[in-house]
C-alpha cells in the first residue's frame, strides 16, 4: 500500500529533481510496477508542477540559481491575480477560455489569458524575486518594458480595470 510519504518523495524525485523512473526505483527501494502505481496516484500533481516548469526560462533559471523548486514555491505563494489591475487568473480564463470574449490566437503566448511573469523594474534584466510579479497579459504586454511601474499604476490601471469590468460584464 502506497502512503503518502512515499508520494511525497515520488513528487520530489520525479518532478523538482528529475529523476528517471531506475533511479526513483534505485532511491525508493521499490520495484517498476510501484514507481508506476506512484506516478498513476501523483499524476495531477505532477502534471500542475510541470506547468509551472514551463515557465522556468533561462533568465529565471539564472536569477534562482537553476533552483527549480525555489522557483516553483515563489510561484505558488504568488496571489493568483494580476500585481497591476487586479484581474483574477479566474475572470482570465472565462474572458479568454470559456466566454472568448477576447479572440483565441493560438500563435502567440498571451492568447491563453494566463497570468505572466513581468519584471516590475524591466531597465534590469533580473528576474530575481524581488523584482518579479505576474501580470495578466493585457497589463504585461502594454507596460512592457516602455512604462516604469508606478506610472502604469497611476495612469493605466484604472482603464484597464474599467476594460476588465466591461467584458466581464458581458460575459
Amino acid at each position: 500500500m502506497i502512503n503518502e510519504q512515499q508520494e511525497e518523495n515520488f513528487i520530489e524525485l520525479y518532478s523538482f529533481e528529475q529523476k528517471k523512473y531506475s533511479e526513483i526505483e534505485t532511491e525508493l527501494n521499490v520495484d517498476r510496477k510501484r514507481v508506476q502505481e506512484l506516478y498513476d496516484i501523483t499524476q495531477a500533481r505532477t502534471e500542475a508542477i510541470q506547468k509551472v516548469r514551463t515557465k522556468f526560462t533561462t533568465k529565471r533559471k539564472e536569477a534562482f540559481n537553476n533552483n527549480f523548486k525555489e522557483f516553483y514555491n515563489w510561484y505558488k505563494g504568488e496571489t493568483k491575480e494580476c500585481a497591476y489591475c487586479g484581474i483574477s487568473q479566474e475572470s482570465l480564463t472565462k474572458i479568454f477560455q470559456e466566454e472568448r470574449i477576447l479572440p483565441l490566437n493560438e500563435a502567440t503566448k498571451r492568447s491563453s489569458g494566463s497570468l505572466e511573469i513581468e519584471r516590475r523594474d524591466s531597465t534590469t534584466n533580473s528576474y530575481g524575486k524581488d523584482n518579479i510579479i505576474l501580470a495578466c497579459p493585457l497589463c504585461n504586454n502594454a507596460k512592457s518594458n516602455l512604462i516604469d511601474e508606478q506610472s502604469w499604476k497611476d495612469c493605466f490601471v484604472p482603464a484597464m480595470k474599467k476594460y476588465y469590468a466591461k467584458l466581464l460584464k458581458n460575459a
